[in-house]
């Protein structure tokens, strides 16, 4: 009876042993597993996650497309640039390289009334449109757990345009027009705030250096008269740091969410 019990105990001590070693072997099957699908899980609505991809806020967003406020771009005009904010999309198509579209627009109208006793006078002001395209090619160089340091070269297109009727001028007109390219490459950060739980939310602040060219043009036709035609061309380059503070962060401060 004894021998009996003490090979009953060493079989059931066997079988554990056996079984023990069998999960602890399944688990590090699925462990390399998922080491070597490169896992990490996506967030709910997002894309798949992908091979060799990292576990920043940044890497989560590849195949997502980042949509919002691109930054406040100036369009040549005579008398003074037009300012426009650009709405616009992001889209990361690895973990380095991303692709930045954006438009930006500005339309003006408007009237003026003179009432003397029993006559008024309306008088219409000079409706004014303005459009930018913007175009950039993000970077990413390094990143972290909820920052991307990144240079992105850029290109701006930006035209302006406006009639005004002469009063009476039996039909003339004032013709401005404004026309301007920049091409140059902005540097600096992508701030996600996975931090507090919304890593599709990102702020993105840079510095950069523009080249440009800009031209205007103002003329004056019709009216039995002849047409009388102004023009400038400009040459710049320049840095996108501004004196006044305020124009730093509108300018020069960008805001998406990823969807």
């Amino acid at each position: 009876m004894k021998r009996m019990f003490k090979v009953g105990v060493s079989s059931a001590a066997l079988v554990g042993a056996m079984a023990l070693s069998g999960t602890a072997a399944a688990q590090g099957m699925n462990l390399e597993a998922d080491t070597e699908g490169g896992g990490g899980m996506g967030l709910p609505g997002g894309a798949p996650a992908r091979a060799a991809a990292g576990d920043s806020d940044h890497d989560a967003m590849i195949g997502r497309i980042g949509f919002g406020y691109m930054g406040r771009f100036q369009i040549p005009f005579p008398g003074g640039d037009l300012s426009a904010p650009a709405i616009g999309i992001r889209y990361w198509i690895d973990q380095m390289i991303g692709l930045d579209l954006g438009l930006g627009l500005i339309s003006t109208a408007g009237s003026s009334k003179n009432i003397n006793g029993p006559v008024t006078t309306t008088v219409d002001d000079a409706s004014v449109f303005g459009t930018i395209i913007h175009a950039g090619v993000p970077l990413s160089l390094a990143s972290g757990r909820h920052f991307s340091f990144q240079i992105v070269p850029e290109l701006n297109i930006g035209f302006a345009t406006s009639t005004e009727e002469v009063p009476n001028g039996n039909g003339r007109e004032i013709n401005l027009q404004g026309f301007g390219v920049d091409v140059g490459a902005r540097i600096g950060g992508e701030v996600h705030f996975g931090f507090i739980g919304i890593p599709e939310l990102s702020i993105q602040g840079n510095v950069g250096l523009l080249f440009a060219t800009r031209s205007t043009k103002t003329s004056a036709t019709g009216g039995n008269q002849p047409e009388v035609t102004a023009e400038r061309t400009d040459t710049i380059i320049t840095t996108t740091v501004y004196d006044d503070p305020f124009k730093l962060f509108t300018s020069n401060v960008a805001v998406l969410y990823y969807f």
